[in-house]
């Protein structure tokens, strides 16, 4: 009785020292930012190029879950912790969006606006001309509208949205 006790106690300790760290290890999906003749791309823990240094800014320098760049346009991308592209995101105060009750703005192919959560899942598809950051719960959004653009050309710029027909969504 005493032998199968201990054998039992020797497998269960070989089992959790060999097997079980083995299997409950994680592997590390960041990616890291790089850096080439003034371009930005993405690196996996291993020092493997996932996206190719292409961006001339990076915002995120570890993707986790999602990183932001822009390209020599000034559009900014999002990105996945594989390195593939999700959408455009709004440029707010000279850099992506920030989020408001979980969402930020994205521009979709079209120049349209939507928004999406901190996961990079897209919560409400980009179909607005213009869309303010959720409060309480609501978001202002035009469907139609102009930009009027105030400020002299070599100093400060403002531009203002303006709608007739504003109305507030909830998520």
């Amino acid at each position: 009785m005493k032998a199968l006790f201990l054998k039992s106690i020797a497998t269960l300790l070989f089992l959790s020292i060999f097997l079980f760290p083995a299997g409950c290890t994680k592997p590390d999906n960041r990616l890291f930012s790089i850096e080439k003749n003034d371009l930005y791309g993405y690196a996996d823990a291993r020092g493997d190029t996932v996206v190719g240094c292409q961006y001339t800014l990076c915002f995120t320098d570890t993707i986790t879950r999602i990183g932001f760049v822009a390209d020599q346009h000034g559009r900014i991308s999002c990105l996945d912790n594989q390195g593939k592209f999700l959408f455009f995101v709004f440029a707010y105060d000279n850099g992506p969006d920030n989020p408001s009750e979980g969402l930020f703005r994205i521009i979709g192919q079209d120049g349209r606006m939507g928004y999406a959560d901190t996961l990079g899942h897209i919560v409400i598809e980009p179909r607005y001309k213009f869309a303010h950051p959720f409060v309480n719960g609501r978001a202002k959004v035009a469907d139609r509208g102009s930009v009027v653009i105030e400020g002299s050309p070599n100093g400060d710029r403002h531009e203002t949205w303006v709608s007739e027909k504003w109305y507030h969504i909830s998520r």
